[in-house]
């Protein structure tokens, strides 16, 4: 049964007086400053969804093409509440044009959203690119789609610094305060992790503390704010970032990226039926061919959504043939 239980954006991992001030500002706000962006909790970040029947979990047939609705579960990659904003227009263009309701389901971490998938509690859902390597192993899900953002089907990692920093390498970063956004999140934590196995290190051993923003817009301003002396984040959200607010490119630098990899992907459960699988994929596949699903992909930031290609990943499985750790 999916719970319902509300759980905080940032958990702190090793944790100082600073750090906590840090938390305490980032919960606190920086909406004037940065007026898109809602960084208070909503009601219930667990489950949006549209006028559908009432919700029975644990109801006969709940999950799969006899269910009454769809359930889309979507990684953290942005916070909560942008998140609601961002796939409105999905819950309602979806059952208009698929025939059936679609339910959205959110959690705070990576791994909360894969264990969904595991447990068949999700249909389809918009993971990380490193889960997806996961799941896919485990034979959990298949590859549906791809979202094409920006042009690209791929994506970095950015490791970044406030513009003011004296910070050129992430050898400089010894020492000093870090933000990562999810255990399991390439861009968020697992490059940068990577990086310090290179070094010989880990990130309790190298630096002075760390936290988890569970969302890379707020790991983004906490370097622009100068409450953290690094973050390690995605690059499509930075690029949509300082597009919306140009003068975080002032107060932002990047100090290393990582090669392109495979953007996060769309991604079905193994378990279901072929036929459901096929109308799905053709679903998602031409929402770009009509005014309102254009409409709906841009809220989401997507252009369209085009066949995924498992080679398209074959970097991240050469980075991470053995589990990263790191505490």
């Amino acid at each position: 049964m999916i719970s319902r239980s509300y759980k905080p954006e940032f958990t702190l991992i090793f944790i100082s007086t600073g750090l906590f001030l840090l938390l305490m500002a980032l919960i606190g706000g920086c909406t004037e400053r940065y007026p898109e962006l809602n960084l208070k909790p909503p009601e219930d970040i667990d489950t949006v969804a549209a006028p559908t029947p009432q919700y029975h979990p644990q109801a006969p047939f709940s999950f799969g093409p006899e269910a009454p609705f769809v359930r889309f579960a979507i990684a953290p990659v942005v916070a909560p509440v942008q998140a609601r904003e961002e796939y409105r227009g999905l819950l309602t263009y979806f059952p208009e044009q698929f025939g059936r309701p679609i339910e959205m389901v959110l959690r705070p971490t990576h791994a909360e959203i894969n264990q969904l998938l595991r447990q068949n509690l999700v249909d389809i859902a918009l993971v990380g690119s490193y889960s997806y390597l996961e799941l896919e192993a485990s034979g959990d899900v298949e590859l549906l789609a791809v979202p094409k953002r920006n042009g690209r089907v791929h994506h970095n990692a950015h490791i970044i610094v406030p513009e003011e920093s004296k910070i050129k390498t992430l050898e400089d970063l010894r020492g000093r305060r870090f933000v990562f956004t999810d255990s399991l999140s390439f861009p968020g934590k697992l490059y940068t992790v990577r990086k310090l196995e290179e070094l010989g290190e880990t990130p309790a051993s190298f630096f002075s503390d760390y936290i988890f923003s569970y969302s890379h817009e707020n790991s983004i301003i906490a370097v622009a704010e100068e409450w953290v002396d690094a973050a390690s984040v995605c690059s499509l959200v930075y690029e949509h970032l300082v597009k919306e607010n140009p003068e975080l490119e002032d107060r932002i630098r990047i100090i290393e990226s990582s090669p392109p990899v495979g953007n996060p992907p769309l991604v079905i459960n193994s378990s279901a039926e072929e036929e459901f699988k096929r109308e799905l994929e053709e679903f998602f596949l031409s929402m770009h061919e009509d005014s309102q699903g254009r409409e709906a992909l841009e809220e989401m930031r997507i252009e369209e959504f085009v066949p995924g290609v498992a080679v398209d990943y074959n970097r991240l499985r050469q980075m991470f043939i053995n589990p990263v750790g790191g505490d």
